[in-house]
């Protein structure tokens, strides 16, 4: 199968292109080539790289030709200039969406984040909730995956950390209660994600990922 995914480059969405690669597909990689993390993810073999991010619908929509599936990572976690959520996250959604359709996409897949919901007052969450409407309200068969907390090689949750425990020798958390997080593995995320494009399953479904 022939599968494109935006924020190709980035951490969650490298990681289901080297899923896909390794399960024989071929895959587009659309990103704004701003996260050079894992440049090597370009050369993969059957793999195609087109620089444009989620604002030119048809460009978009160019890049998803023969496609057959799309997976939607791409996503900011902070606003900066442009970069807003309403215009990554729920314009970027339309235009992915509407691309999809005139490609002739069968199915989405989108990365959302688990606590994601309406009049929260969060204006990430609310965009992201935004999002999955977007994605639901489609018309074209889709896969909502509310993720956890991504971890792995190369998120920055590790490396800020693994940074930290290198170069202090003692930590000191004063005035700071425990907080629950629910942490996904990358590998996970992408082994479902790469499933529910491939195997015609979770068809329809918003599912939390624990």
């Amino acid at each position: 199968m022939k599968i494109a995914i935006t924020g190709g480059t980035g951490f969650v969405g490298r990681n289901i292109a080297h899923a896909l690669v390794r399960g024989g597909h071929e895959v587009v990689l659309l990103a704004r080539g701003q996260d050079t993390t894992d440049p090597a993810v370009r050369q993969l073999p059957n793999t195609h790289f087109a620089p444009i991010g989620v604002d030119d619908e048809a460009k978009l929509a160019k890049a998803f030709s023969g496609c057959t599936a799309v997976a939607h990572c791409a996503g900011i976690n902070r606003e900066i200039g442009a970069q807003t959520y309403q215009r990554v996250h729920i314009e970027g959604s339309r235009n992915v969406m509407t691309a999809a359709q005139k490609a002739g996409v069968r199915k989405v897949a989108l990365i959302s984040f688990l606590r994601a919901r309406p009049r929260c007052n969060s204006a990430y969450h609310e965009s992201k909730w935004a999002a999955e409407e977007i994605v639901r309200n489609s018309g074209l068969d889709y896969t909502i995956f509310k993720c956890g907390v991504i971890y792995g090689k190369g998120d920055h949750m590790l490396d800020h950390l693994s940074h930290a425990l290198f170069t202090f020798p003692i930590f000191a958390f004063v005035g700071f209660q425990d907080k629950p997080i629910r942490p996904n593995a990358v590998e996970d995320v992408s082994n479902l994600v790469t499933a529910s494009l491939t195997g015609d399953i979770l068809s329809r479904k918003t599912v939390a990922v624990l």
